[in-house]
């Protein structure tokens, strides 16, 4: 298997401004990025409906590493060059716009870097949203390319069996099997 360490990397997550997001997803990639575990080019997009500064939302992400990082309070250096890499997108989840401004940031981000980039698509928002998401990502034209694109859904998968089988089949209808991540975080 060919490592993606040296790839450049977009991460969009969806429920940005959310608990799961401030108590684990940007703590977990912040250790990632103190054990060099993060690509050298990386981004992360947060989304949420909230109206917020990219300063403002880096202000609030700071105090998440501060309280659930297992590296303990952020070192405020090592901060500042992975906070330099935070930008905040307010997002209508409904509205297929808010998906093509995506697009555009990174097409933007890959132009830079100038080398093709993975995106991980991380839905860090109430399960209702996923079929709302895939979707608009899916008409966006956003997961054209399996084997630089991904999605990352959090448990649960659904309210029963057949909400679980009908949320699949439609990712499996936008994405190919090893683009779709499921992940439980209480477990992983």
């Amino acid at each position: 298997m060919k490592s993606t360490k040296n790839q450049p990397t977009v991460f969009v997550i969806f429920g940005g401004t959310g608990d799961l997001n401030w108590r684990k997803i940007t703590p977990a990639l912040y250790n990632l990025f103190l054990d060099d575990w993060l690509p050298e080019h990386f981004t992360i997009i947060g989304t949420g409906r909230t109206k917020l500064s990219d300063d403002d939302f880096k202000v609030k992400l700071l105090d998440g590493i501060n309280q659930f990082s297992r590296s303990g309070k952020a070192d405020l250096e090592k901060w500042k060059i992975f906070s330099d890499n935070i930008i905040y997108q307010p997002a209508d989840l409904n509205d297929a716009e808010t998906y093509v401004e995506f697009g555009n940031l990174v097409k933007k981000y890959e132009d830079s870097w100038q080398q093709e980039t993975n995106v991980i698509y991380y839905l860090a928002v109430a399960p209702q949203f996923f079929p709302v998401i895939a979707g608009n990502i899916s008409k966006s034209g956003l997961a054209n390319n399996p084997e630089k694109t991904r999605i990352v859904i959090e448990k649960p998968f659904g309210h029963d069996l057949e909400s679980a089988k009908s949320l699949n089949q439609l990712l499996q209808g936008i994405f190919h099997e090893k683009q779709i991540y499921r992940i439980d975080h209480y477990l992983g």
